[in-house]
């Protein structure tokens, strides 16, 4: 495998581990959505949960962005592998599925701090 297209491949794998967090958790958390007249239902709810129940919902809101960046990955894997789709940046065609693993068990492997499988050889 040509090493630009692994190294195009893991770099769009781990540009989506960057992008991961969420603004909604820490505004939930915090000191809630920005002050606008569109927000002050959202703020009034929040104002009034504790800590811990902010935190349970800060969690939730995280985990719906997890959730929707893996059915993404999902469905452009199977796109690559059933349907040709090709991703292509620079004139490089990205790696296919270099691990045998599908671009959403990288990204939540990389996303739990593992390393690339070619780095542990």
């Amino acid at each position: 495998m040509e090493k630009q297209a692994l190294e195009l491949y893991k770099g769009f794998i781990d540009d989506l581990v960057e992008l991961r967090p969420c603004v909604l958790p820490c505004w939930i958390a915090g000191n809630g959505w920005p002050k606008t007249v569109e927000n002050e239902k959202i703020n009034k709810v929040l104002s009034e949960l504790t800590t811990e129940q902010k935190e349970v919902i800060a969690l939730i809101a995280q985990s719906a962005r997890d959730g929707g960046i893996h059915d993404v990955l999902v469905y452009l894997t199977d796109q690559i592998n059933l349907e040709g789709l090709e991703i292509v940046k620079n004139e490089v065609k990205m790696a296919t599925d270099p691990f045998d693993s599908g671009m959403h068990y990288d990204w939540v492997c990389r996303r739990e701090g593992d390393s690339w499988p070619d780095q542990n050889s």
